[in-house]
C-alpha cells in the first residue's frame, strides 16, 4: 500500500514538472494581436490539468514509450498492455481500427492494430473516464461526442504519413475538443449553463474559454498531450494553432509543424472548409498529391455525416 502511495505521489511531482518546463517552452509562442498575457492563461491552463490528472500512471508510461519520441513510434509488447486487455481488444474488433470481428487474444490484438493507435485509445478512454466521473455531462458529453469525431478524421489524417501515424493524428483531432470538456467538468453550475448558452450563440470556444476560465481550451488541450505521455513536441505543436504565425514558429521543427498540420486539417475538414487548408499543412503530412488531398477531404465528409460508432 505505502509503495503504491509513493509511486502516485512521484507520479504526481513528474506530472507537475512535466508541465511546468512545458510552460515555459510553449509561452514563447506569438500570440495573435490582441491576445490576453501568455503568462496568466498558460499558467492557469497548467493548474487545472494539474488537477484533472488526465491518465494513471501506467497509460502515461504506455503512451509515453509509443509515441514518446519524435518521428518514432514504438511497438507494443504484451507486457505493457497488461491489465488494458478490453480496450485492446474492443480496438482489435473496431470496423475502423482494427479487424471488424472477434479478437479474443491480446498478442492477435497487437498484431492486428498498430502500437501508436493503441496508445491513442488508452489515452483518450483514460480522459473519458476522468469525466465521466465529473458533473455537467450533459453539457459537457455533447462537446466529447465531437472530440471523438475529429479524433477519428484525424486517424485518417495520420495514416498518410508513417512517422507520424495515424495514433497522433487522432490525438490530434481529440485535442481540438477536450481541452473544453475538461473546463467545463472542472467548473461551477453557473459557469457550465454560461458555456452553454455562449457557445448556441455562436460564440468559438477560445473566447468562451478565455471569458469564463481564463485560458484558451487549446491550451488546456496542449497540456494535456504533454501529462499523457506524446511528448512537448505535442503540446507546443498543437498551441501554435493560436500563434501570430503559426507556419513560422514551427518552421524549424518538423514534428511541431506535424501536429499542427495535423490539428489545422481536422479542424477545417470537419467545418466541411478544406479549401482554407494552407498547402504546408498537406505537405507536412505527406498529401503531395491532389489525389491523396481530395480522397481525405471526402472521407472526412463521409465521417462527419455519418458520425462515429465509438463509445
Amino acid at each position: 500500500m505505502n509503495s503504491d502511495t509513493n509511486k502516485d505521489a512521484d507520479f504526481d511531482a513528474q506530472l507537475e514538472q512535466t508541465l511546468l518546463e512545458t510552460e515555459l517552452q510553449v509561452k514563447s509562442i506569438e500570440q495573435v494581436a490582441g491576445a490576453p498575457s501568455v503568462e496568466q492563461t498558460w499558467s492557469a491552463a497548467r493548474r487545472f490539468v494539474e488537477e484533472f490528472k488526465p491518465v494513471p500512471f501506467f497509460i502515461w508510461r504506455l503512451s509515453n514509450f509509443v509515441l514518446g519520441q519524435p518521428g518514432k513510434i514504438n511497438q507494443l509488447s504484451e507486457g505493457l498492455v497488461f491489465g488494458m486487455k478490453k480496450i485492446v481488444l474492443a480496438a482489435a474488433r473496431d470496423e475502423f481500427l482494427g479487424s471488424g470481428r472477434i479478437i479474443n487474444k491480446v498478442r492477435d490484438a497487437l498484431y492486428i492494430v498498430p502500437s501508436d493507435i493503441i496508445a491513442a485509445v488508452t489515452v483518450m478512454h483514460a480522459i473519458c473516464r476522468r469525466l465521466g466521473s465529473k458533473p455537467f455531462e450533459r453539457i459537457w458529453g455533447p462537446i466529447l461526442d465531437d472530440a471523438i469525431l475529429r479524433a477519428l478524421v484525424g486517424c485518417m489524417i495520420g495514416e498518410q504519413d508513417p512517422s507520424f501515424g495515424p495514433g497522433r493524428g487522432m490525438l490530434a483531432g481529440f485535442s481540438s475538443r477536450c481541452g473544453l470538456c475538461i473546463l467545463i467538468a472542472q467548473s461551477d453550475l453557473s459557469k457550465a449553463k454560461s458555456s452553454l448558452e455562449l457557445l448556441a450563440t455562436g460564440e468559438d470556444i477560445r473566447s468562451v474559454g478565455m471569458k469564463l476560465f481564463g485560458c484558451d481550451p487549446l491550451q488546456v488541450s496542449a497540456m494535456i498531450l504533454s501529462a499523457s505521455g506524446c511528448g512537448r513536441d505535442a503540446a507546443h505543436g498543437i498551441a501554435c494553432y493560436s500563434a501570430k504565425y503559426p507556419i513560422a514558429v514551427t518552421s524549424d521543427n518538423k514534428i511541431q509543424r506535424q501536429w499542427l498540420s495535423a490539428y489545422s486539417i481536422c479542424e477545417e475538414l470537419r467545418r466541411s472548409n478544406a479549401e482554407a487548408i494552407l498547402d504546408e499543412y498537406w505537405e507536412a503530412l505527406g498529401f503531395e498529391e491532389e489525389s491523396d488531398r481530395k480522397d481525405i477531404v471526402r472521407s472526412a465528409k463521409k465521417a462527419v455525416r455519418e458520425g462515429h460508432t465509438w463509445d
